[in-house]
């Protein structure tokens, strides 16, 4: 009962939390969450759309009305059905493929270009200790999994040394199952990684393109280099 009443707590101190710090009062995102396909047929839908249109405006040719297009993508019967949880960026792609709505398309690809997620380096950290204010690179998975981890530590008033620590470290009982999860993680990690240098030297391949350096500064040594032996 006592942890229930502290994850009870802890939400609503975080919605708390949320509605003060987070911008969901800004125009520009309540005019972007009109793109979801959820909410098309409401009224608000085509008010958001239309000012949407007008943020982006400088993405859609002069001569083209995207008002009308908007009218008519908002009741049209003959779109996929669109069930929350869907892939919006597959779903539009579907509508982009019709030409049906040139101008709108012109604006909802402006819309769907916007990098969001815990991936880009300023991400939002409720916690405070998932990522720090160094640069950062995590998928989206990986960074689920340790604010999951860090929320349920917390919760539980607890670190990940007092979680697993055995009263006598040489003679007590091991944890066979957090081995086997240690281990499962740690190679499909590795299968993962082995996955991404092999699509990247493939891509590299394909266009003709060789290896990056690993970072700004060795590139930038790298051209210099390559310039000296050019003269």
């Amino acid at each position: 009962m006592d942890f229930i009443e502290n994850v009870t707590k802890a939400y609503i101190n975080c919605g708390k939390y949320m509605q003060a710090k987070l911008p969901l009062k800004s125009k520009t995102l309540q005019a972007l969450s009109s793109i979801d396909p959820v909410v098309r047929g409401h009224s608000q839908a085509v008010i958001q759309l239309k000012e949407l249109a007008i943020i982006m405006k400088h993405l859609v040719p002069t001569e083209s009305d995207p008002s009308m297009e908007i009218l008519r993508y908002n009741v049209d019967p003959n779109l996929a059905n669109y069930e929350e949880g869907d892939d919006i960026v597959k779903w539009w792609a579907h509508v982009i493929s019709l030409g049906k709505y040139p101008a709108l398309t012109q604006v909802i690809r402006g819309a769907l270009s916007i990098f969001h997620g815990p991936l880009v380096e300023s991400s939002f950290s409720l916690m405070g200790d998932v990522i720090d204010k160094k640069s950062a690179n995590m998928r989206i998975s990986t960074f689920n999994a340790v604010q999951t981890v860090k929320y349920t530590l917390r919760s539980r008033r607890r670190t990940g040394i007092t979680m697993f620590k055995r009263e006598d470290v040489k003679l007590g009982p091991v944890d066979k199952t957090v081995c086997r999860n240690i281990r499962a993680a740690g190679k499909k990690d590795k299968s993962f990684r082995e996955k991404r240098i092999e699509e990247r030297k493939k891509r590299q391949a394909e266009y003709g393109c060789r290896a990056s350096c690993g970072s700004a500064e060795r590139a930038k040594t790298t051209g210099q280099a390559e310039e000296r032996q050019a003269c």
